[in-house]
């Protein structure tokens, strides 16, 4: 297993694992169209974990900048292929992440993770990460 920086032909592979493994209805072609902005984002990185050169796994991360506290990188999407979860790649993504992190310059990583995702909450802690506080999320479409 290796992990390396994602491009754009890595697009059909985290729509599958978007769709399989995190369950989000979002079409092929949309998905084609935000990897390739995320590519072109300069304070944004995407990872992708590999087996036997099929994409298993990604880790998308961005700054997160505000006015209470110094830099930090912002894991927006950690998805591991269901088939290919509890095996380590998981953890290779985040490590790969936090060395890209430090050097930026961040001084930490932070995410958010949903009340109901218990096993993820469970391999944050294992990597060291704290709750910081429990919040709800909200959004307004137009």
């Amino acid at each position: 297993m290796n992990v390396r920086e994602a491009n754009i032909n890595d697009a059909k592979a985290i729509h599958r694992i978007n769709s399989d493994s995190l369950e989000y209805d979002f079409p092929l072609d949309e998905t084609i169209n935000q990897v390739a902005k995320i590519l072109s984002l300069p304070n944004s990185k995407l990872f992708v974990a590999c087996k036997d050169e099929l994409v298993v796994g990604y880790i998308q991360m961005s700054d997160y900048e505000n006015t209470y506290h110094q830099s930090l990188k912002n894991v927006i999407t950690l998805a591991v292929d269901n088939q290919y979860q509890h095996i380590g790649i998981g953890s290779a993504l985040l490590e790969t992440a936090e060395k890209w992190a430090k050097s930026e310059g961040s001084l930490g990583i932070r995410l958010v993770s949903g009340f109901e995702r218990e096993s993820a909450h469970q391999f944050y802690e294992k990597h060291g990460y704290q709750i910081r506080k429990k919040e709800i999320n909200y959004i307004k479409w137009w």
